[in-house]
């Protein structure tokens, strides 16, 4: 079975791609279970509801970082 490596800097970071993988095998575990002809419902479902909440997540991480990364070099954060 092929193995996958990842290189991460922070444990968040670390979190993130496990997240995205298990969505990833949550896709295919629905796609394996679903009766032929009906797939599309049940990972569409899945795909508006986790990867929305993937994305978000992940959009919000990377702003936090970003926002703790401006706070070290000395600027504050905008309504501080």
């Amino acid at each position: 079975m092929p193995t996958l490596t990842i290189t991460y800097q922070t444990p968040e970071e670390r979190r993130a791609y496990e997240r995205a993988i298990a969505f990833v095998a949550e896709m295919h575990r629905i796609d394996a279970d679903a009766p032929d002809g009906g797939v599309i419902d049940p990972c569409e479902s899945v795909a508006l509801s986790q990867g929305r909440d993937l994305l978000r997540d992940t959009l919000a991480a990377a702003i936090q970082t970003r926002a703790e990364g401006v706070e070290k070099r000395g600027f504050p954060r905008a309504g501080k």
